[in-house]
């Protein structure tokens, strides 16, 4: 009974006849589809007093198509139970994942301990290298310490051989109560850098000098490089 009539009923005086009509539709979403009887409507007269439709296949072929339809569950259900089992062995928690995972297992801890004793062998192998390396730099810094003694003091001779070159000049050196004296010397014989080549090398010294009147025996010749110089 839908609420329309329910509230028409409360509107409407108990004195008024209403006839009350089953309607077999429904409203579904927008849709308004057809719907079974109620329970409480009784069967109709057109199908009262039918008998059901008698089946025309014979017994036999009835038992053996229930016969075929047992095979077919038996097997079904066999090959159901197949696959689940092979399911559960390849699954992540079947049978065969656990001795895969085992034996995985395994493995890594086999290659945990392979890693260990190389990692123990390779820190044996740094550490020999080092101390063959300490000794080796220590050789080493020892040879350069020589040769750097040994270079320093070649240095140092050096040095002291430039030191005595220049002290050796200075004992040539002008001195201040010479000054005037040299002075004098240098300005009554002056020196005349100026020099002539002619084309077969002779060297003519002096602003003043001719060639013509000096004598071939006195010419001065340029060294050459052909001359081994």
């Amino acid at each position: 009974m839908s609420v329309h009539l329910l509230s028409s009923m409360r509107l409407v005086p108990s004195s008024t006849n209403i006839l009350y009509q089953q309607v077999r539709f429904k409203e579904f979403g927008k849709w308004i589809v057809p719907h079974r009887k109620p329970r409480w409507i009784p069967m109709a007269r057109s199908k009262m007093f039918v008998d059901p439709p008698k089946s025309l296949i014979p017994k036999e072929e009835q038992e053996h198509i229930a016969e075929l339809n047992e095979q077919y569950m038996m097997r079904m259900r066999a090959l159901h139970m197949y696959l689940m089992e092979d399911d559960m062995k390849n699954s992540d928690t079947g049978e065969a994942a656990m001795i895969a995972a085992q034996k995985e297992e395994e493995e890594h801890l086999m290659m945990i301990k392979l890693n260990e004793e190389e990692n123990l062998r390779i820190a044996e192998g740094r550490k020999l290298r080092l101390i063959s390396q300490a000794e080796e730099k220590k050789v080493r810094i020892a040879q350069e310490l020589e040769d750097f003694h040994e270079s320093e003091k070649i240095r140092l001779a050096a040095v002291d051989e430039e030191v005595e070159r220049h002290k050796a000049e200075m004992e040539n050196r002008i001195r201040v109560e010479d000054l005037e004296m040299a002075i004098e010397q240098a300005l009554a014989n002056p020196v005349d850098f100026e020099y002539a080549i002619d084309k077969e090398g002779h060297i003519f010294k002096g602003r003043t000098t001719k060639c013509k009147k000096v004598d071939p025996k006195e010419y001065e010749k340029l060294p050459m490089a052909s001359d081994g110089f």
